[in-house]
């Protein structure tokens, strides 16, 4: 944490997740689900913000990445359908007619780990 990241820490009395303030002081012995605790990103390291222990402990990185197209009934989605049905992947979709589609999504693997306990390359897939 750099001296900035120190002094936004001490100052903050809100959690920067739910948006609740902090208990003023927890008792001893009291759950510590809403303890001030540092939050910080585990794929970069840099700190977030300061949060509730519960917060923190509960927050996830998502596992799909969401691609939004609005209006995109109006257009020709059926372009989209049949081009991602070119790569690998599931693809699920709900349709109003045949060219033209409410939702659909795929999934695709983005990358690939060597699981060494396993010892077997296992896939990160995402939606």
């Amino acid at each position: 944490m750099t001296d900035f990241d120190r002094e936004v820490y001490e100052a903050t009395t809100i959690c920067h997740i739910c948006k609740k303030p902090f208990e003023k002081h927890t008792p001893f012995g009291e759950e510590k689900g809403n303890q001030k605790v540092r939050d910080h990103c585990h794929l970069t390291g840099k700190f977030r913000g300061a949060a509730h222990y519960r917060c923190n402990f509960n927050y996830k990185i998502p596992k799909f990445i969401p691609v939004i197209f609005h209006n995109l009934s109006v257009y020709d989605s059926h372009f989209f359908i049949k081009q991602l049905g070119n790569t690998k992947g599931d693809i699920t979709c709900i349709a109003n007619t045949e060219k033209k589609y409410i939702t659909f999504n795929q999934k695709l693997v983005v990358d690939s780990y060597y699981d060494k306990k396993e010892k077997k390359e296992n896939p990160l897939q995402r939606n």
